[in-house]
């Protein structure tokens, strides 16, 4: 583990991340910005970020360099106090997976960041072709991979703080002599993170990890055999998961009617606190299952939100400025279509409409402004570029009618974070 100082801070009044429990209230607007944090294969596989320069507001049209390590996995996140955090695996011996978040930001909101934490890799892996991140119920970071060699799924997480007894002398108002009182403090962890567990029971090709409405941790994974992809759901059984016990363990959800995966599954909360996945299915159109009851074990059929009538290649979610879950796929002649859930009690959705159309197909991303208007990214894998296109205004089922280049080469992964601690602005 690296022993380099660890700096925070505070979220300023007002602002606070969606917490449980609050979910029939719209969690718009919030003072947070958009942040993208990448690896560009032309400054040696150095992590680069780029960022909205105000809440809502232009990109800066920058890329700065975040460290000069040189990586080749990326996931991406956020600290329980609204910095942008990431963990990313080096590319060349000695392999390990290092995590990164924001610092303080200096001298007129200049952008900064820790020093790389370094967090070993289990014993004997070769290494990790996946690697993603969330927040658990406790705000402790969680980091998922999937290694290289048998397609085992690896977990590791920020340690909860360790509670010890206290002694300590008080004198009780209205008097002189003071008393002997015993009692327990938070104090932090001996050891800042666990070792490297494994989540046993089945080998995947990829993962998604999202959480429950209270906070536990769910991971969908993406089998291995190209002519069958299963999909398999874990989950947490406790809110503090500290081992491999404490999850349900694998639990097979595809089936004859949603047909094998044909896209890495995609998981977003609804209203009703329900966790909702969505593929690329049967007859290479979008199928979608939800957790029922919400936040337990069960789920329903596989179901359709309507077709596009042609074929989709893959599909992404979010929630929009309502808290309502929206959908952006690509089809096979390169169309966009977006789809609203207009309620998610019963289930209903807009229709499927073309926005726009790509240049070419890569990693997809989708997530909200800080007045809730969504901003979908589109990678460009021939030239590892990045664009976006972002609702009119919020709720709208109009969107730009042109993209905007965030980068025209070089950025062969990203991820999106909102990040909750912007630039002071006058």
């Amino acid at each position: 583990m690296s022993d380099a100082e660890r700096t925070e801070i505070d979220l300023e009044d007002e602002t606070g991340l969606p917490a449980a429990g609050e979910l029939e209230e719209t969690p718009f607007a919030e003072l947070s910005r958009l942040m993208v944090v990448g690896l560009d294969v032309n400054q040696g596989n150095k992590p680069m970020w780029t960022a909205q320069t105000a809440p809502n507001g232009p990109w800066s049209g920058t890329w700065a360099t975040i460290n000069d390590n040189a990586y080749i996995v990326l996931g991406t996140g956020s600290t329980t106090d609204g910095r942008v955090a990431f963990v990313a695996q080096t590319k060349d011996a000695p392999l390990a997976v290092h995590y990164i978040d924001e610092a303080p930001q200096g001298p007129g909101g200049a952008e900064r960041w820790n020093a790389p934490v370094s967090l070993g890799m289990p014993d004997g892996l070769a290494g990790f072709h996946v690697l993603a991140m969330t927040r658990d119920a406790d705000g402790r970071i969680e980091i998922f991979g999937v290694d290289d060699s048998g397609g085992n799924v690896w977990w590791i997480y920020q340690n909860p703080p360790k509670i010890v007894d206290k002694t300590e002398q008080i004198t009780p108002p209205g008097q002189t002599e003071p008393i002997t009182v015993h009692v327990k403090v938070a104090e932090p962890p001996d050891e800042p993170w666990s070792a490297w567990i494994p989540l046993p029971g089945e080998h995947v090709s990829s993962i998604a990890v999202t959480n429950n409405a209270d906070g536990r941790v769910l991971v969908i994974g993406l089998g291995q055999d190209p002519k069958d992809r299963a999909v398999y759901v874990n989950q947490q059984k406790t809110g503090t998961a500290l081992a491999a016990g404490d999850w349900t363990g694998w639990v097979r959800i595809d089936d004859a009617m949603s047909g094998g995966a044909g896209s890495v599954p995609t998981a977003v909360l609804d209203r009703q606190g329900a966790v909702n996945i969505f593929m690329v299915g049967n007859l290479a159109e979008v199928v979608q299952i939800r957790q029922d009851p919400p936040g337990g074990e069960g789920w329903s059929e596989w179901v359709r939100p309507g077709m596009t009538g042609g074929v989709i290649f893959n599909v992404t979610s979010a929630i929009d400025g309502d808290g309502h879950i929206s959908l952006m796929a690509v089809g096979e002649h390169a169309q966009l279509y977006y789809k609203q859930q207009v309620d998610s009690l019963l289930q209903q959705w807009t229709a499927w409409e073309q926005v726009g159309k790509v240049e070419d197909f890569g990693l997809m991303k989708m997530d909200y402004n800080a007045d809730g208007r969504l901003t979908y990214f589109q990678g460009m894998s021939k030239t590892n570029s990045l664009k976006i296109v972002t609702q009119f205004v919020t709720d709208s089922t109009s969107w730009s009618a042109g993209w905007s280049m965030l980068a025209d080469n070089g950025i062969f992964t990203y991820g999106v974070v909102r990040d909750l601690t912007p630039p002071e602005t006058n």
